[in-house]
């Protein structure tokens, strides 16, 4: 039998014990945790997948750099038909894509710039077509569509209107130098009204956002001070005999006090002589006309005294352009703008009869 203190030592020492396992345990459990990684915070790297909804440009043809005439399929997006020097301009690209051999698709944009964006897209979702040619008929909003046009690997370039975009989005520009052609202009009415006491002079826009219209005025501007020129009446005709007319007989019920008239294209020139006539004064004698584009109505109007110059404006521009095409199809470098040909014809010159019977337009 043990004694009473016996029996407290020996309870000491099992509670002693007790706690050393306790204490031993929390330790291992303590190393443990701390032996576990810590959470990884950062998310493992993306594989980089490039996007399937974005397609990518094309480099080239698939006939480059060896492609012929044939290879090439061309939308050309025409303004419209106002007048014959437009009716040169389609002839001049649908004669020539048969004698080249190549493919033309032709929208006729009906004067309507919406109609025009419209079918800027329909050649670019059209897999045959691999160069658009666009006329435009306003200078601004074309971005979007010709980045549309790039990235399709569409060729697009311009022909008669310039466009207000970054020259990375198109070829080339094939055309007139339009502000040249109004500084023109000027030169030939500050000769027309030389000794003229006064020289009060009226203006016919063509279309007011195209590019035609907006330079020629211009340049008119930049050289009609040197003689003292002035511009008393501006208005649209729109390209249009039956405009020019009408503008032209509002004015002249309102005065008579003017000596010239700026004409920016022969139709709208055609259209004031005929306002002129039946207000009972006389086209190249009492009023002097001056417009533009050389065609075979200006001719005659001025073989016959009524019209005093026309400044040229070629239309024949389908050979450079489908050149051009061809040389961008296979690679080659062109310059951002390749101007077209041109001269002034004045009612006085005595060659004017031989040089109308040899124009194409």
């Amino acid at each position: 039998m043990k004694s009473p203190e016996g029996e407290r030592i020996m309870l000491r020492f099992k509670t002693l014990a007790y706690l050393l396992i306790v204490f031993s345990m929390l330790l291992t459990g303590c190393k443990t945790a701390t032996a576990v990684p810590p959470t990884a915070t950062k998310p493992p790297a993306p594989t980089a997948v490039p996007p399937t909804d974005v397609p990518l440009p094309k480099t080239g043809l698939a006939c480059t750099p060896n492609c012929k005439y044939s290879d090439l399929v061309v939308g050309f997006l025409q303004t419209g038909s106002e007048g014959g020097w437009r009716a040169a301009n389609t002839a001049s690209f649908k004669e020539t894509a048969e004698q080249l051999g190549l493919t033309l698709k032709f929208y006729d944009s009906q004067n309507d710039l919406a109609k025009q964006v419209a079918g800027f897209h329909q050649f670019i979702q059209d897999p045959e077509v691999n160069v658009i040619v666009l006329a435009a008929l306003e200078t601004t909003g074309w971005e979007d569509v010709l980045k549309e046009a790039q990235e399709a690997g569409k060729i697009v370039i311009l022909e008669d209107r310039r466009i207000d975009a970054p020259e990375d989005l198109y070829v080339t520009y094939i055309g007139s130098d339009f502000a040249e052609e109004g500084r023109k202009a000027a030169v030939e009415m500050c000769k027309l009204l030389e000794g003229s006491e006064k020289k009060v002079v009226w203006e016919l826009v063509g279309n007011v956002g195209s590019s035609a219209a907006k330079d020629r005025g211009q340049g008119f501007r930049e050289k009609m001070g040197e003689c003292g020129i002035t511009i008393a009446k501006s208005q649209t005709g729109n390209w249009s005999i039956t405009e020019g007319k009408q503008v032209t007989e509002a004015w002249l019920k309102e005065t008579q006090d003017v000596q010239g008239i700026f004409a920016q294209n022969d139709e709208m020139g055609l259209g004031a002589i005929e306002a002129i006539k039946e207000a009972g004064l006389k086209p190249g004698e009492d009023v002097k006309v001056l417009s533009f584009d050389a065609t075979a109505g200006a001719f005659k109007a001025m073989l016959a005294g009524e019209l005093s110059v026309t400044v040229e404006c070629n239309p024949l521009l389908a050979p450079q352009v489908y050149e051009a095409a061809l040389k961008a199809a296979n690679g080659g470098e062109l310059p951002k703008w390749v101007p077209s040909q041109e001269g002034v014809f004045s009612a006085d010159d005595p060659n004017l009869q031989q040089i109308a019977d040899g124009r194409k337009y």
